[in-house]
């Protein structure tokens, strides 16, 4: 049966679906006679390209169409999992260590994903590599704590800028293999080459003085001296120092409690949930607009991804000048949401007489120009979202976000799925969810500058950035 595709405008072909006469239409030459039509049974796949799919193992089309976004939830379900887990292995191992772990789990349930001859083992082995990469993921623990200031706000809005890099290569890599089991593999060997770097890779000194390893801390701040040309240490002294700093560490009272959190007035409270709500359905929506691509047409899919990635790469520099050079970066975070989500719901106004590619271009400007601050908004959460509570909750506060975030964010495979009804469907849907929050947001949140620079003593002050485990994602960091 023909039909119209929304996808491309091109006519195609209804494949799940055939007339319950159609051999004999066909071997007596009457057309005329439609019969009823009826549900494929059996399919028999024409592999195009030479490339193996996922689709094409699992048979996940037709009335089976709604396990591709199964899977990819059970994906979001593992980077879940994964910071949680690593939460819990801080108290016992190193940031260091539990990366080690992360990397030797990740390939072998990378090399298990690829080879899962059946869709449950799929699913179950592919959370399991997402819960890995959060473990990896807490290597921005240590970034954190060797950097100061504006450095420190720098490298942690710009942690995503690896995660974008990797979504610009991927399609380089899987053109070079001929099956999807083939390309999981492939994203699994770069791991092998950060086994070999292990050895360079610094612990967290903060971790290491609290936990009484005072020798391991010494030599990671002896380490970073020498490579900072600073020879005027005194090892002795710096190590009295540690101990006292390890000393003290243990006075300190017990961190609040996840309800201690909520403790405040009626206007705190909103701006916590808020908060809440904001790092989540911005998770949400970069989730959601990565899938989207696979909507402007199978054909373009490899330079839309390579688009997605570059905007990716802009969002976060510009919530770095947002973070460093604005006082109201809340504000006017909110209104590039708002702006950019008004450009993406005027793709509507293409008009049908415009060339398809023509439009499909069209669309995916739209599409990147409301990623690009969709980046934005999760660098501006990441890093600044510990303002808004009092020092002593500032790590608890990332945390209880962060996995309120990756919770919800296991909705958003399904946005993409209203695509069925029409291409355009879940821009909309994302638009609304994104001006809605941006405005919630611009109302309820706003903190002071995050590098505030006041000379004191022709001294420069900076304020410090706490920073919690954000172990997760693409995105995610998708974590964040």
């Amino acid at each position: 049966m023909k039909q119209f595709s929304i996808i491309e405008d091109e006519v195609s072909y209804d494949l799940c679906t055939t007339y319950n006469n159609s051999v004999d239409r066909f071997l007596s030459r009457n057309f005329r006679d439609n019969g009823t039509l009826e549900s494929c049974t059996r399919f028999e796949h024409v592999i195009e390209n030479n490339y193996f799919s996922l689709i094409h193992q699992f048979d996940t089309f037709c009335n089976r169409d709604w396990l591709v976004p199964l899977t990819q939830s059970f994906h979001l379900l593992g980077v879940l999992i994964g910071g949680i887990v690593a939460n819990h292995l801080l108290k016992m191992i190193s940031p260091r260590e539990t990366m080690l772990i992360g990397m030797i789990s990740q390939i072998f349930f990378g090399i298990a994903t690829g080879y899962a001859p059946t869709y449950l083992l799929h699913i179950l082995f592919r959370a399991a590599v997402a819960g890995t990469c959060s473990l990896q993921c807490i290597g921005i623990m240590i970034l954190s704590d060797i950097t100061l200031g504006k450095y420190r706000a720098t490298v942690v809005s710009q942690f995503e800028q690896f995660w974008a890099l990797g979504l610009i290569l991927l399609p380089f890599v899987g053109g070079w293999w001929s099956s999807w089991a083939l390309v999981y593999v492939a994203i699994t060997l770069p791991t092998f080459i950060l086994m070999f770097l292990y050895p360079f890779i610094p612990d967290s000194p903060r971790w290491l003085i609290k936990h009484e390893r005072v020798d391991d801390a010494l030599n990671v701040l002896l380490d970073a001296a020498k490579i900072n040309g600073k020879n005027d240490i005194s090892k002795e002294q710096l190590r009295h120092k540690l101990e006292m700093m390890s000393i003290e560490s243990k006075k300190e009272p017990l961190e609040p409690s996840w309800w201690n959190l909520w403790d405040g007035n009626f206007a705190f409270k909103r701006k916590l949930i808020v908060a809440h709500l904001g790092w989540s359905i911005y998770l949400m929506l970069h989730f959601a607009y990565l899938l989207h691509v696979r909507d402007m047409g199978r054909n373009y899919l490899q330079i839309n991804t390579v688009m997605i990635g570059v905007c990716e790469v802009i969002g976060t520099l510009i919530a770095l000048y947002l973070i460093l050079y604005t006082t109201k970066k809340w504000m006017w975070m909110s209104l590039l949401n708002i702006v950019t989500s008004f450009v993406a719901c005027s793709a509507v106004f293409v008009p049908y007489t415009v060339p398809p590619m023509y439009r499909i271009v069209i669309y995916m400007i739209t599409v990147v120009i409301a990623k690009a601050t969709v980046s934005t908004s999760l660098a501006v959460f990441i890093t600044c979202n510990p303002e808004i509570v009092t020092k002593d909750k500032k790590r608890l506060c990332n945390y209880s976000a962060m996995t309120c975030s990756r919770t919800l964010v296991m909705i958003s495979p399904f946005i993409d799925y209203f695509a069925k009804y029409g291409q355009l469907i879940p821009q909309y849907i994302m638009a609304v969810m994104n001006i809605t929050i941006s405005l919630l947001i611009m109302t309820c949140i706003d903190t002071p500058r995050t590098v505030p620079m006041q000379k004191q003593n022709n001294e420069v002050q900076i304020y410090q950035i706490p920073v919690t485990n954000t172990a997760g994602s693409n995105a995610e960091s998708t974590q964040q």
